[in-house]
């Protein structure tokens, strides 16, 4: 019983010498100004951060003119917090006509920043809910039957263009297009990297760019495989005709060797 007694003395003091220690080095790093006891803790968010770590993980953007919807973020993200669509351009290439992040699922573990092909997926320094990249804004709060709008393309640059416009600056009517849009007080943090859907016209537009190049394509590929045919051809008659003027040509006779006479003969 004493001795439980003395141990637990014993231990208590232990404990008490060590942490005076961390304290009295803390001290003494304070008074001279350095080492970790020289920061300051700063009262955000009137004092915003003003130095954040490189291996910082923030918010998830995506560079819409970059991304091919291959579909592979969305394969590897644990969270299912990626919602996408895409359509070919006059250049037959895919654009990403619609790229939804749910910032309220996802756990930014960059998954998908490593499995993305083109590199277009990147996870910014920013921690705040208004992540700004490439000097817009795209984060907006939507209420769920917000999620499923078709935003063309125009809509879309509207949309990002009065969402980087200070509110006060807005006419009437922006305003009432923006707040049909965005809801502030929405429970889904969605950010919107998308191009927007081709309208009709512009669908119309980019299909037939495509099929004149398509037919412009075809067309030189049969005008080179008439060319390497003719080509062809040529280089047969040709070899035809050498073949037949060498065999046209006689043989000519072997001269048979002069036997010299022998000595006193006569040739």
């Amino acid at each position: 019983m004493i001795l439980a007694w003395v141990n637990d003395v014993y231990e208590g003091i232990g404990s008490f010498l060590t942490g005076m220690r961390t304290t009295g080095r803390f001290l003494v790093e304070n008074l001279r100004n350095e080492g970790g006891a020289a920061a300051l803790t700063r009262q955000y968010p009137e004092q915003p951060a003003e130095v954040v770590g490189d291996r910082q993980r923030g918010h998830l953007v995506n560079d819409a003119k970059r991304c091919i919807i291959c579909h592979a973020c969305d394969a590897v993200c644990p969270v299912d917090c990626f919602r996408m669509a895409g359509e070919r351009d006059g250049d037959n290439k895919i654009r990403a006509s619609l790229f939804d992040i749910d910032l309220s699922k996802c756990i930014y573990c960059g998954l998908c920043v490593r499995a993305c092909p083109t590199d277009s997926l990147s996870m910014t320094a920013t921690f705040e809910l208004d992540p700004r990249h490439l000097g817009q804004r795209f984060l907006f709060r939507r209420n769920s039957s917000q999620l499923q709008q078709h935003l063309d393309a125009p809509d879309m640059d509207r949309l990002h263009r009065l969402a980087a416009a200070p509110r006060e600056q807005l006419s009437a009517d922006d305003r009432t297009w923006l707040e049909a849009h965005i809801d502030a007080e929405g429970p889904h943090l969605i950010g919107i990297y998308g191009l927007g859907y081709f309208t009709p016209e512009q669908k119309q537009v980019a299909d037939a760019e495509r099929e004149a190049k398509k037919k412009a394509k075809d067309a030189a590929a049969a005008a080179a495989k008439a060319k390497a045919a003719s080509a062809a051809a040529a280089a047969a008659a040709a070899a035809a005709a050498a073949a037949a003027a060498a065999a046209a040509v006689p043989a000519a006779s072997p001269l048979e060797p002069q036997r010299t006479p022998p000595d006193g003969a006569s040739p």
